[in-house]
């Protein structure tokens, strides 16, 4: 998991810092595509790329094809499906990561994260809009010397332009601050976003959400879950999301209502024995797909899964031995 602080995760969309480094993405209404995944190239996990295939997990195919150096990951879906969004990190530093986005043949790479200027650290764990028309992700301000100190909700245009920020309006980006926002996911009336809070105090996270204009945060989980990257459904139901964000061995997929209401686990792997990473809704909102760990590869190694709401019909489509995580499932390309 590598998430700064920087990867089922449909089910409210993200094990350790190695599955962490992960998706929160909301999932357009739809016809169910083809799904996006993370494979890492190397044992560090500095190194890898954008992947896709069916839900069956046939037919697949590499999007991303990075530098030695660099490290694709967090794919998200356009509503349309002509594009793929993800981010780029030099040498797996998710510290230091620009937003990109790409056709899913490969094509037509694009760089949209031009705003992202000192003291802007780093841009990820981005999500189109319904419409499609903008994208939600984190940003990271701070000295180069200590990059933990501020994390942000942003929105921007589809482009890479307007970016506009929703959480911590006014805070300065060089103070420390304790409460860290990442992973937002948008609701399908486009008016909300559901997002992952850090207390830096306890380092527990919560899920929250809140409106465009920065007001109305609301936390909908108890901090003890330690739940992070979520997902919200596509008829706008539920949150999905992962719990024991900082465990190595232990978490799970859960499902709330945006109100709070009927938290619930879907998967329920024991502690100790695997950890659940993040992942998303399916676009006509009957499954999910997400990473777990450890899965049929190399001894400790992610695969991906896909499987309905209730957690049944349980199907790893990655089986590899490659470590492959933070799936988002796409619509069928309109």
């Amino acid at each position: 998991m590598k998430r700064s602080i920087a990867i089922l995760a449909a089910v409210v969309t993200a094990s350790s810092v190695l599955l962490a480094a992960a998706p929160a993405h909301a999932t357009a209404h739809g016809k169910n595509g083809r799904i996006a995944f993370r494979r890492y190239a190397n044992a560090d996990q500095t190194r890898g790329d954008i992947f896709t295939s069916t839900a069956h997990g046939t037919r697949e195919r590499q999007v991303t094809h990075t530098k030695r150096t660099r490290l694709a990951t967090e794919p998200d879906w356009s509503p349309n499906g002509r594009w793929i969004e993800y981010q780029v990190a030099r040498h797996g530093d998710i510290d230091h990561s620009r937003l990109y986005k790409i056709h899913p043949n490969g094509r037509h790479r694009t760089f949209i994260s031009a705003s992202c200027q000192a003291p802007c650290l780093s841009d990820g764990f981005a999500q189109w809009s319904p419409h499609g028309r903008r994208i939600a992700f984190q940003r990271q301000f701070g000295p180069v010397s200590d990059p933990t100190f501020l994390f942000a909700l942003f929105v921007m245009r589809a482009n890479g332009t307007h970016a506009r920020q929703i959480t911590h309006r006014g805070a300065d980006p060089l103070v420390d601050h304790r409460f860290q926002d990442h992973a937002p996911t948008w609701s399908p009336t486009a008016k909300r976003l559901a997002f992952e809070r850090t207390d830096g105090k306890t380092d527990l996270r919560a899920i929250c959400t809140v409106r465009l204009d920065g007001t109305h945060r609301k936390r909908m989980t108890r901090w003890k879950l330690d739940a992070s990257q979520p997902d919200w459904s596509p008829n706008g139901r539920w949150i999905m999301f992962r719990s024991k964000e900082g465990s190595d061995d232990s978490g799970n997929v859960w499902l709330v209502h945006p109100n709070g209401t009927n938290l619930h686990r879907v998967t329920h792997t024991a502690p100790g024995t695997g950890k659940w990473a993040s992942g998303s809704f399916s676009p006509s909102g009957r499954s999910i797909v997400a990473g777990k760990s450890p899965g049929v590869g190399n001894a400790g190694n992610a695969d991906v899964y896909v499987m309905r709401l209730n957690g049944s019909h349980l199907r790893n489509i990655t089986t590899s031995a490659a470590w492959e995580s933070a799936p988002d499932w796409g619509p069928r390309r309109r």
